[in-house]
């Protein structure tokens, strides 16, 4: 029997959208269908770009990293306490590329550096080209009746994000007025060795008008048995020319982080102060 070859008008449109998509110079290769014989490849693929409030990024960029994540809200002021849920801001910063099935997952911690995080809920999203959306993941109750300091984590993640340093970001911080606290107090930071090793691990505060120590002292490394927990003191004392009224109360910030000596990253910790006296 003699086959005859034949191509509909749809057929053709394919082939010819194919061959536009896949940038060909307009010839087929005799090979397997749709195959093009010479691919334009001078310009480069585009990709989505993720990203939320990220302290590795600002550390890569060399600017000071907050642990009070704009991106992360979880507590209201007077009384310093958590809300119901944690919201949370994520963006698509690619101008011409949609992000399709973005997972956002969303972590818990105790309040402290390199304390263990725990994978609460994850939320599948779509951002078109220069959007953000706004996410709202509720804090657990046994979350709610525990210490108002908790940390939250978010990670994004999608196959074809073009930039994975923005990807992570957290929350992570105390907080209080001067009225309430003082001009000169302490508080107490756990630190946690998360791994099966024993670990060199250095407390390092970022640079601030306010004044402030940690005991251990900063700077020098101390020995952390494997999943051993240490109380680090971080003592602050507001300057004499830093004031502030009830009606209007600067802020302020203190921000300690955790490495270990390799230098990766562990965690880190911010504590606000609004003046008010």
């Amino acid at each position: 029997m003699k086959t005859t070859s034949f191509q509909t008008s749809a057929q053709a449109n394919v082939s010819k959208s194919f061959l536009e998509g896949c940038r060909c110079s307009g010839a087929r290769s005799s090979g397997p269908k749709g195959r093009c014989k010479s691919v334009v490849t001078s310009d480069p693929v585009e990709k989505p770009d993720l990203a939320i409030y990220s302290q590795l990024e600002k550390i890569q960029l060399g600017e000071i990293p907050s642990w009070d994540s704009p991106d992360i809200i979880t507590n209201s002021w007077k009384p310093f306490a958590l809300q119901s849920e944690a919201t949370v801001k994520v963006r698509n910063l690619s101008a011409t590329v949609p992000a399709i099935n973005v997972n956002v997952h969303y972590y818990i911690s105790p309040f402290g550096i390199g304390t263990v995080k725990e994978l609460k809920l994850t939320k599948v999203i779509n951002l078109a080209p220069n959007s953000e959306a706004t996410l709202n993941f509720p804090l657990d109750a046994a979350t709610l009746e525990g210490d108002a300091r908790v940390g939250v984590h978010i990670q994004i993640d999608h196959p074809h994000d073009s930039s994975l340093i923005n990807n992570v970001g957290s929350q992570v911080h105390d907080g209080g007025y001067t009225s309430e606290s003082g001009r000169n107090f302490s508080i107490q930071v756990p630190i946690y060795n998360n791994s099966n090793f024993t670990q060199q691990i250095q407390l390092v505060l970022m640079p601030t008008d306010i004044i402030a120590s940690v005991t251990p002292s900063d700077l020098a490394f101390q020995t952390f048995a494997p999943h051993e927990q240490k109380i680090a003191t971080l003592n602050i004392q507001i300057p004499d020319f830093l004031h502030g009224t009830p009606d209007s109360a600067p802020q302020h910030q203190v921000t300690m982080l955790g490495r270990i000596s390799t230098g990766e990253l562990i965690g880190g910790i911010t504590r606000l102060i609004r003046i008010d006296n």
